[in-house]
């Protein structure tokens, strides 16, 4: 699992996804409280955004325009030499 790993898999959605269903399609071995960790780091970075009003317990995210760009980016970078 890496950065470029789990935004393309907001990307492909593009569509809110809880933290569990994002975790599936990685199919990381991450425990759960990792990932969780490791998405409001990304969230953070303002690569994923948080749902608005979404009820406690009710956790989602989605790509930003930024994080769209990360990938770009990420793709580029791993293609040079």
């Amino acid at each position: 699992m890496n950065k470029l790993s789990v935004l393309l898999i907001f990307a492909e959605a593009n569509a809110f996804l809880t933290p569990d269903l994002a975790r599936r399609n990685l199919q990381t071995s991450l425990d759960r409280r990792s990932f969780y960790s490791y998405l409001a780091r990304l969230r953070k970075q303002g690569l994923l955004e948080k749902a608005p009003n979404s009820p406690r317990g009710n956790l989602r995210y989605r790509i930003t325009d930024r994080g769209r760009e990360r990938i770009n980016y990420l793709r580029t970078r791993k293609t040079q030499p």
